[in-house]
């Protein structure tokens, strides 16, 4: 039976080169080094026959070692120092270094590239000789990534974003033989793939798989809808087994969905060989998946030698010129475009952390995400499945390089079966859209993603023209045409004129808004790079501050243009907003010192901005209602007259307004959302959300005084890790909003894996013990190693309100 060995602990990791092992050889397993074990460890650098002992000594005097030199270059000086440390992975070693003003670094985080080192070792027994396969899995190394076993260079992976498996069933030391080692160099400084933040190392988990002689190949197995009424559905599946074997196999395949079996006929498999099957099933009163309800449906392959399980969704997806059909039936899109980073880990994200950044966005109304952009995870696929999102699952490139075109393929069979998949993307707002060249490149990857995948459609990302230009040939290898920003001024009539011209032509917003906005602030402030929740008078495409209406200014456009855009064109499907979280990277409008993007619903720890409560207003039933801003005239922006904004949204019919217990009117909610201009007077901001004249649901705001203590709050409690949100509050308990004092954090219980605040700008690398408040607040994340966790946050010193 399939088997796994978790590789995740006890590596060590060196930043910076080392003198680089060799990649060809001159004898066999023989590179040594810190390729191979150390004398400290168990087994010999290279494990030489008796022949082999007596060739070394005649050429070399009688020195063994002398002869392993001469004779096979092997390094038998190096040893590790106290250089290396030890870490668990997932690992992103760049978080760590420090940030340099490097104008070429900007867009990726302002951290430099580099060159780092990880060493394992591990053992096997020799029960696992002659019994199994034995594979060496990497599910993401960023970026070009070379790696050894045991005195022997085993390959080279180019993309950060594709997984790397290697048999090494003859290559590994078994028993006597000694320790396993692995070594792994990493290296960023050829150039990033993308044009954000992507981290460094090993930031995905390592693994061993260990095969039968005759196996379900894993990645081969695949279950799709074929057909699907609200009676019945039917299942098209396939899959194959592999014999290792040197002999032919007969076996006899089972097939479970849900509660039907099938025994196929007895086949024999040739030796070394494989052979697929495939078959289809009619499923009654079939349990579909769709956000709502996201039904999982299990597929178990049996054999007398192996067994699988997998999980799929039962549904159908199509799209025409109306927009997106799930299951028959014309279903709008709530989507977001997201990196794959957080604030206090970077990339290197586990199945929990994951889960808290899809849970953030379900709770605002959102069904759909798009991986931006790079092949999906692992953990993102899982989460989405088990949420109830509908993915985009992009390809990095519109590349058909021989390795590009091996990644794709790899990437679309791993994660075919996920039902969260509706869609694959071949390419993102790439320059040579829409023309021949790209042309040609799209059918090939087209006809790589549909010779493996029966069920979904293909989209590309697209770049806009104001005259709506477009090449027909292009739009050929597409089932639907997305184009990014189709609201923006700065697109013209782009979208509408593809429209007029291909009124049949099924199309979707695959980008919008990217909206600048910092957590907590109401006012510009270009010296440290915050964005005012109400409006940024800073643009995308002009330098300094504007005036309204100049282009790009807040944004490529704002919220409410984007949901009027939909409206109004509800055949673009709905809406892919830009970003979920703010990202490291990509520092737009500000640029140095600031180091993450502005563009989220939420900061880079996944709390919630403002607008965050516009979409969900619109995209959720439950009554709410939000009010901003905070209530401290310090972070507030006055007129002459000394009159502030007040903006609430709410899914509700109206809402009215309090200042200190005095009415400013009611209102009815126009776009989910209500403006007034108030004077200020320090004390409570109240808004009231009525539905029929009846009270269901207030939120508030109160002046507060200098921050003096804080409070823990947890956010979202996994398996092996926890979040917790650190509030300021005054002596009366009130939250101080513009509170940035440091924090010292103690946890019992666990081990903090990283801090967060949002700040745009925060280039302190304090570690895991200390971290500024950001607006009143500041994320834990913390890796439980015990059932209770305590998290302790103290502020150095009373500071901000």
């Amino acid at each position: 039976m399939h088997t796994k060995k978790n590789l995740n602990n006890d590596w060590r990791f060196h930043f910076g080169e080392l003198t680089e092992p060799k990649r060809t050889a001159k004898k066999s397993m023989a590179f040594g080094g810190l390729t191979a074990p150390l004398p400290n460890e168990t087994g010999e650098r290279v494990q030489p026959s008796a022949g082999g002992v007596n060739f070394l000594k005649l050429i070399a005097q009688g020195n063994i070692e002398n002869g392993l030199r001469n004779l096979a270059g092997t390094d038998l000086e190096s040893q590790l120092d106290a250089s290396w440390e030890k870490v668990t992975l997932p690992h992103d070693w760049q978080m760590s270094r420090p940030y340099q003003n490097d104008p070429q670094n900007l867009m990726s985080g302002s951290k430099p590239a580099g060159v780092g080192y990880y060493r394992r070792t591990f053992t096997l027994s020799d029960e696992v000789i002659d019994r199994n396969r034995v594979i060496l899995h990497f599910d993401g190394i960023m970026r070009m990534a070379d790696v050894w076993l045991n005195g022997a260079y085993l390959g080279h992976n180019n993309s950060g974003y594709t997984a790397m498996d290697i048999d090494i069933t003859e290559m590994a030391h078994y028993g006597a033989e000694g320790d396993n080692v692995i070594l792994v160099r990493v290296d960023t400084t050829t150039g990033p793939e993308g044009w954000w933040y992507e981290g460094a190392g090993i930031y995905k988990p390592v693994w061993l798989e260990f095969l039968p002689l005759t196996y379900i190949d894993n990645d081969s197995i695949y279950a799709y809808t074929t057909e699907l009424t609200a009676n019945e559905a039917k299942i098209a599946y396939e899959f194959s087994i592999v014999n290792a074997h040197e002999q032919a196999v007969t076996v006899q395949p089972q097939v479970t969905i849900v509660d039907q079996t099938v025994k196929l006929a007895t086949t024999t498999v040739s030796a070394l060989g494989q052979r697929t099957f495939k078959g289809e099933v009619t499923v009654d009163q079939p349990r579909c998946w769709t956000p709502e309800t996201p039904n999982l449906t299990t597929i178990g392959v049996a054999i007398d030698q192996d067994q699988l399980q997998r999980q799929f969704g039962i549904h159908t997806f199509k799209y025409d010129e109306n927009g997106f059909i799930l299951n028959g039936q014309h279903y709008e899109l709530h989507g977001v475009c997201e990196h794959q980073d957080m604030a206090g880990v970077g990339t290197a994200l586990n199945q929990d952390l994951m889960d808290y950044k899809v849970s953030v966005m379900k709770k605002m109304g959102v069904n759909a995400w798009r991986s931006s952009h790079q092949f999906a995870s692992e953990e993102l696929l899982s989460a989405c499945d088990r949420y109830g999102i509908i993915l985009i699952d992009e390809n990095r490139l519109l590349e058909t390089t021989p390795w590009r075109l091996a990644d794709l393929q790899k990437m679309v069979k791993r994660s075919r079966l996920h039902a969260a998949i509706a869609f694959w993307s071949i390419a993102n707002e790439e320059i040579i859209g829409n023309t021949a060249l790209g042309g040609r490149m799209a059918k090939k990857l087209v006809q790589t993603i549909k010779g493996l995948d029966r069920e979904h459609l293909i989209i590309s990302a697209e770049l806009l023209s104001p005259a709506g230009t477009v090449d027909e040939d292009y739009l050929a290898n597409l089932d639907v045409l997305g184009v990014n920003y189709p609201e923006a001024g700065v697109m013209g009539a782009g979208a509408e004129i593809i429209k007029q011209q291909h009124p049949h032509l099924p199309m979707m917003s695959t980008e919008n808004a990217s909206y600048f906005s910092t957590r907590g602030a109401y006012q510009d402030d270009a010296d440290h790079c915050q964005a005012n929740n109400f409006g940024s008078m800073y643009s995308m495409v002009l330098p300094g501050k504007r005036q309204p209406g100049d282009p790009g200014v807040g944004g490529t456009a704002r919220p409410e243009t984007v949901m009027a855009y939909l409206k109004a064109h509800p055949y673009m499907g709905g809406v892919f907003l830009w970003t979920a979280m703010d990202y490291f990277g990509e520092p737009s409008p500000f640029g140095w010192p600031a180091i993450s993007s502005q563009f989220g619903i939420t900061d880079t720890g996944g709390l919630p901005k403002d607008y965050y409560y516009y979409y969900q207003a619109h995209w959720t039933t439950k009554p709410m209602v939000h009010v901003m801003p905070h209530w401290n005239q310090a972070g507030l922006a006055l007129t002459a007259a000394g009159d502030v904004a007040v903006r609430a949204f709410s899914n509700a019919e109206t809402v009215e307004l309090f200042v200190n217990d005095h009415s400013y009117g009611r209102q009815t909610v126009v776009d989910c959302e209500a403006n007034w201009q108030v004077p200020y007077a320090a004390g409570t901001l109240k808004v009231v959300a009525l539905d029929h004249d009846e009270v269901v649901a207030t939120d508030q705001r109160v002046t507060s005084e200098v921050a003096t203590e804080t409070v823990v709050e947890p956010l979202f409690n996994g398996k092996t890790t926890e979040i917790y949100r650190v509030k300021a509050l005054d002596v009366k308990h009130h939250l101080a909003p513009m509170a940035n004092g440091q924090l010292q954090v103690s946890v019992t219980g666990g081990q903090v894996l990283g801090l967060g605040n949002g700040n745009p700008a925060d280039q302190d690398n304090q570690g895991r013990q200390q971290i500024h408040l950001f607006n009143g607040y500041a994320v834990v994340i913390v890796h439980k190693t015990a059932p209770t966790v305590t998290v302790t946050a103290k502020l150095a010193v009373a500071v901000g309100v």
